[in-house]
Formats: C-alpha cells, structure tokens, sequence
C-alpha cells in the first residue's frame, strides 16, 4: 500500500472504535467556478457505524433544540423588555 494512502487511512480513525476509515460515498459539487469533490468515510464495521450515525443525529438533534430554545428565550426577553418599557410609560 502507498505510504501516503496508508498515512491517510492511520489519522482518519473510527471515533467509536478506532478502526482505519474507508470512503463510503463520493460525489460532486459544483461552484461558482469549479467542482468539488466531496467523500464521506465511514467504518467498515456496519454496526459500529449504525451507532455513530445515531450519535451523530441526536448530537445535532440536540443542538437543533438548543439553538431554538436560545432563539425563543431572546423573543421572551425582547417581549418583556417592551412590555415593561409600555408599563413604564402609560
């Protein structure tokens, strides 16, 4: 195997398990003047991967929530600061 290859494979590890990565899909995106090619790697042990994948969703599930509840809070702050300003002035 071509030590670059190798290389690439040895500081792409499997989060969960450590196991050397393998690309899974490859495809093409293009841009204003050029392509991109993107690859997303994956494990090669089917149910270690099942497992990341799930991680990874309710990690940006999560997140998802947060950034809504961070965007309610800051609409409940505004609507009581105008609240009170109308309070303050009537």
């Amino acid at each position: 195997m071509d030590s670059a290859i190798l290389l690439i494979l040895m500081n792409n590890p499997c989060i969960r398990c450590g196991k050397p990565r393998i690309d899974g899909k490859t495809w093409k995106e293009k841009t204003a003047n050029s392509f991109i090619i993107h690859t997303q790697t994956i494990c090669p042990d089917k149910e270690c991967q099942k497992i990341v994948d799930k991680a990874t969703a309710d990690r940006i599930a999560k997140n998802e929530l947060m950034v809504k509840n961070k965007a309610d809070a800051k609409l409940a702050r505004e609507k009581a600061l105008a609240d009170s300003k109308i309070a303050a002035a009537g």
